[in-house]
C-alpha cells in the first residue's frame, strides 16, 4: 500500500465541557457539553501537520476482518509492524496537552495527558485523520490504560471543518453517540454502559456508515445503531480525549476500511 504525499492529516484540539457526574453513564447530560476549537480559544494553541494513508479506489489485501458489505474495497489495511504509511510521530507541549506518538512494538503508541486550563472543567480532545468517505465499514482496535475513568477514545466520521458524528468508548464501560454542529454537542444515543467493554484490555470499535443508517460494533457485537444521519462531510476521524489533569496510554492497532463503491 502506497502513501498519498498530496494528503495531508491534521492533529487539532477541542474542548469539551463536562458537567458534575459525567463519569456516571446514568447521570451525564451531553446536551450541555461546550465544545470549543483551539484556534479559536483565547489561550495559542499548536496545529501538526503530517501525511497519513488515506482511502484510495483500489482494494489492497487484508487478514483483518472487517464487517459490512462483501463487495466493499479494503481500501486501508494497517498493523503498524513497521511506519512503511508515514504515520506522524512527534512530541508536543502546548497550552492544552503534552503528548507523544510513535510507532512502535507493534502499535501507534499514544501517551497523553491533558493540562489544566479550565478549572478542571472540560477534556483536551485530539483528532488525527484516518481517511475520506462517506459510505464505510471501519474498524480499530485500541487498548486504552489510566487509572482515571474521564478519557476515551472514538471514531468520528462525516467530518468537516464545522461538524461530525462521534461514537465513543470511554474508561468506566460507557458508550456514547454524539454529534458536534453550530458549536454545540448533541447527544443521539445517550452515554450508557455497557459489560461487554473491557477495561485497560484491547477493545474493537467498527463502525459502519451507509447512507442515513449507522451501526456501531463494541468487540465483535452490535451494541446499537442510529437511522437519520444528514451530515455531508466525509473525514474519517480517530480521537483520543482526556478530562484536565488525567494522564492515559493509547495503543491503536489493526485500523481496517472498507469503502463502498459507486
Amino acid at each position: 500500500m502506497k502513501r498519498k504525499p498530496d494528503l495531508l492529516a491534521r492533529i487539532s484540539i477541542l474542548f469539551l465541557g463536562l458537567l458534575f457526574g459525567a463519569c456516571n453513564p446514568d447521570t451525564t447530560d451531553l446536551k450541555n457539553t461546550a465544545t470549543v476549537k483551539a484556534t479559536d480559544a483565547p489561550l495559542p494553541a499548536e496545529t501538526t501537520t503530517a501525511v497519513l494513508t488515506t482511502a484510495g479506489p483500489t482494494s489492497v489485501p487484508c487478514a483483518l476482518s472487517i464487517p459490512g458489505e462483501q463487495g466493499w474495497p479494503v481500501t486501508l489495511c494497517e498493523t503498524f509492524d513497521d511506519n512503511r504509511n508515514a504515520w506522524i510521530i512527534e512530541s508536543q507541549d502546548n497550552s492544552y496537552a503534552q503528548y507523544s506518538i510513535t510507532v512502535e512494538d507493534g502499535v501507534y503508541a499514544l501517551d497523553y495527558t491533558a493540562k489544566s486550563f479550565a478549572l478542571f472543567q472540560r477534556n483536551a480532545l485530539t483528532w488525527f485523520d484516518l481517511a475520506s468517505a462517506k459510505d464505510f465499514a471501519l474498524t480499530v482496535s485500541t487498548r486504552m490504560d489510566s487509572r482515571f475513568q474521564s478519557c476515551s477514545w472514538g471514531v468520528a466520521f462525516r467530518a468537516n471543518e464545522n461538524s461530525f458524528f462521534l461514537f465513543s468508548i470511554y474508561n468506566d464501560n460507557s458508550y456514547a453517540f454524539e454529534i458536534y454542529e453550530n458549536n454545540t454537542w448533541v447527544p443521539l444515543i445517550s452515554k450508557r454502559a455497557y459489560s461487554g467493554i473491557r477495561t485497560g484490555e484491547e477493545n474493537t470499535v467498527a463502525v459502519i456508515a451507509e447512507g442515513q443508517d449507522f451501526e456501531f460494533y463494541i468487540n465483535g457485537e452490535l451494541v446499537n445503531s442510529f437511522s437519520g444521519g444528514l451530515l455531508q462531510g466525509s473525514d474519517i476521524l480517530l480521537i483520543a480525549s482526556a478530562k484536565e489533569g488525567v494522564g492515559v496510554t493509547y495503543a491503536f492497532d489493526d485500523i481496517a476500511l472498507k469503502v463502498k463503491t459507486p
